[in-house]
C-alpha cells in the first residue's frame, strides 16, 4: 500500500505543475491579448457594459485575470502577473480558490484615478477616494500602474501597493479556504496590540491591515517612519520587532525565508526627471523631483543637491504631511539654485522684485503670487554649523511657508465631526489654525520681553520665530543661531521648543535630525 502523502507535499507538487504550465507567468513573459468574452462574465452586471468599453488588455496569472485599459503599459500587466506568481508560489491552492471565486485584478493607469475604473464609478465622495486610493483589495483588486513600474510620479514610491492590496485579497480568500484562518489572524493581532506594538501605525487599525502591512514587510516593500508607519519595512525588522507576525506570514505562504522572493523596485526613489507637463512649471526649470507630492525644481543645480533637498523635505514633514499638504494644495514649488544662479535669473523674478527682493539674492521666502520659494543649493547641503546664517535654508524656509498657510486659517467647527472621511495623514494630529498663530505670537512676545533672540531674524516676525525654532529642533541651526540644536533650544526658549515639538509630531516616533551626509 503506498505511503500517505501530506497535504503540503501535494500542494508542492501542484505548484511545480502550475509553474511549468503555459499559463504561468514564471514560464516566461505572459501573452497579452484583448480580454476574452468570458472575462466580462466576472464583472458585476451593473458595470459589465462599461467594462467592455474600458478594458482593452488582458493577462492571466495561472488563470487569475489581470486587465487594464489601452493606455496602461504592457509591462504593468506583466509586473502584476509576476507579483502574483511570486507571492503565491508556495500556495497554489489560494490562487485556485481565487479563480474559483471569480476574482480578477485591474490596473489603474498612471494618468487615471480610482473612480475612472468601471467598477468604482459609483463610490460616494469621489474626490476623497481619488486622493487617498491608488488600489484596493477585494473584487476586483486594483493596483496603480505608477507603483507597479516604480515611476517618478508615484506618491507611494517607497512601498508596494500591489503587495499590500493583493494581501487583502489573500486574506479574504483564506477566510473561505481555511476555517481556522480568521481566528489565527485575530489571535496574533490581539497579541501584538496587547504588547503595545505598532502604536500610531496603520498596522494597528484592524486584523486585515495588520496582515497586509506584515506581508509587505516580509517581502521587503513597506514604507517606514511616516504619519502611519513605524520602523517595520523589511523581513529582518519584522522578524525582530514582531516575531509572531513574521511567523504568521512565513507559515501562511509556506516559503523558505532563505530562498523566498523579495520585492525589488524597478528604480530607486526619489529620482530627478524633466518637469512633467501636468505641473505647468516654467520652461527655465529643467530638473524636477517629487517629495511626497511636493515639487522640487532647478536648472543649474546638481542632481545630488536636488535629491538632498527632496530628502530633507520628506524627513522634515514625515509625521505632518497635513502641513506639507497646505503647500501642495497651493501648487507650490521649491526652487533650488545652482552655485552661480540668482533670483534675477528666474522666470518669477518680476514678482520677487515687486516684493522687495534684490537681483543678487539667492534665497526667497514663499511668495503666494508665484507659489514659489527659493533656496541656494550650497547652503542646503552643508553641515548646519558651517552655514553662515540662521541655519539650513530648506528647513527654515519650509517652516516659514507652512506657518504662513496655517497661522491665519479659520477654525473649522466641524473638524472633529468629519466621520470616516479623514485622510490618514490627518489622524492623530492637531489641525493648526489661527489659534496656533496666537500661540506662536504670544510665545514670541514673552521671549522678546525676556531678552531672547535679540539681533536675530526671530525678533522680526512670528514666522521667523517659529522657523528659528524648527531649524534648531532638527539640529539645523547655523553659525549665528543662538540655540542651533534641539537640546540648546529647549534650554534657551522652552516655550518655543514645546510648540515645535508638538507641531512636528516626533514624540514617540523614530527621530530625524539634519545631517549633510545622509543619504
Amino acid at each position: 500500500m503506498p505511503a500517505a502523502i501530506s497535504t503540503t507535499a501535494v500542494w508542492s507538487l501542484v505548484a511545480v505543475l502550475l509553474l511549468v504550465s503555459n499559463d504561468a507567468c514564471s514560464a516566461g513573459t505572459p501573452v497579452l491579448t484583448p480580454p476574452p468574452a468570458s472575462f466580462f462574465d466576472l464583472v458585476g452586471e451593473r458595470d459589465r457594459d462599461a467594462a467592455r468599453n474600458f478594458y482593452a488588455k488582458y493577462a492571466s496569472a495561472n488563470g487569475l485575470p489581470i486587465v487594464a485599459s489601452e493606455e496602461v503599459a504592457d509591462q504593468a500587466l506583466v509586473r502584476a502577473c509576476e507579483i502574483v506568481d511570486a507571492m503565491l508560489a508556495g500556495r497554489p491552492d489560494i490562487l485556485e480558490q481565487m479563480v474559483d471565486n471569480g476574482m480578477y485584478l485591474i490596473i489603474i493607469g498612471k494618468d487615471q484615478v480610482y473612480t475612472d475604473m468601471p467598477e468604482n464609478r459609483h463610490v460616494r465622495d469621489k474626490d476623497f477616494m481619488n486622493e487617498r486610493v491608488r488600489g484596493t483589495g477585494g473584487k476586483p483588486t486594483s493596483f496603480g500602474e505608477e507603483n507597479l513600474l516604480s515611476l517618478a510620479l508615484d506618491r507611494y514610491d517607497d512601498e508596494s501597493i500591489a503587495v499590500h492590496e493583493f494581501s487583502h485579497t489573500i486574506d479574504g480568500t483564506l477566510r473561505s479556504l481555511d476555517s481556522d484562518w480568521r481566528d489565527r489572524l485575530q489571535s496574533v493581532y490581539r497579541s501584538v496590540c496587547d504588547q503595545g506594538k505598532y502604536v500610531g501605525a496603520y498596522a494597528r487599525g484592524n486584523p486585515g491591515e495588520y496582515w497586509a502591512e506584515a506581508v509587505q514587510a516580509y517581502f521587503d516593500c513597506n514604507r517606514v517612519n511616516n504619519w502611519n508607519h513605524g520602523p517595520v519595512g523589511t523581513r529582518e525588522v519584522l522578524r525582530t520587532y514582531d516575531p509572531e507576525g513574521y511567523e504568521l506570514v512565513r507559515s501562511t505562504f509556506q516559503l523558505e525565508p532563505e530562498s523566498v522572493w523579495r520585492y525589488s523596485f524597478l528604480q530607486s526613489h526619489p529620482v530627478v526627471i524633466s518637469p512633467p507637463q501636468r505641473f505647468k512649471i516654467p520652461g527655465y526649470y529643467t530638473k524636477f523631483s517629487w517629495a511626497r507630492e511636493f515639487c522640487v525644481v532647478g536648472n543649474a543645480v546638481s542632481d545630488e543637491a536636488l535629491l538632498k533637498v527632496n530628502d530633507t523635505v520628506r524627513k522634515m514633514f514625515a509625521y505632518r504631511h497635513d502641513l506639507l499638504k497646505t503647500l501642495i494644495n497651493d501648487d507650490a514649488k521649491l526652487v533650488v539654485l545652482g552655485e552661480n544662479e540668482r533670483l534675477a535669473d528666474l522666470p518669477e523674478w518680476a514678482e520677487f522684485e515687486a516684493a522687495g527682493a534684490s537681483p543678487g539674492d539667492r534665497q526667497a521666502d514663499y511668495l503666494p503670487a508665484t507659489a514659489t520659494l527659493v533656496v541656494p543649493s550650497d547652503a542646503a547641503v552643508k553641515p548646519a554649523g558651517e552655514i553662515s546664517g540662521i541655519g539650513n535654508p530648506v528647513v527654515y524656509s519650509m517652516a516659514k511657508a507652512f506657518y504662513g498657510q496655517v497661522a491665519v486659517r479659520a477654525i473649522d467647527p466641524n473638524w472633529e465631526n468629519r466621520g470616516r472621511d479623514v485622510q490618514q495623514y490627518e489622524l492623530n494630529v492637531r489641525r493648526l489654525d489661527e489659534r496656533f498663530g496666537k500661540e506662536v505670537r504670544d510665545a514670541r512676545a514673552n521671549a522678546l520681553k525676556a531678552g531672547l533672540w535679540s539681533g536675530t531674524a526671530a525678533s522680526s516676525s512670528d514666522a521667523d520665530y517659529l522657523a528659528s525654532g524648527v531649524v534648531a529642533y532638527f539640529d539645523a541651526g547655523g553659525s549665528t543661531h543662538p540655540a542651533p540644536s534641539r537640546e540648546e533650544l529647549q534650554g534657551y526658549d522652552p516655550a518655543l521648543h514645546t510648540i515645535v515639538h508638538e507641531t512636528m509630531a516626533y514624540e514617540g516616533r523614530v527621530d530625524w535630525r539634519f545631517h549633510a551626509d545622509q543619504p
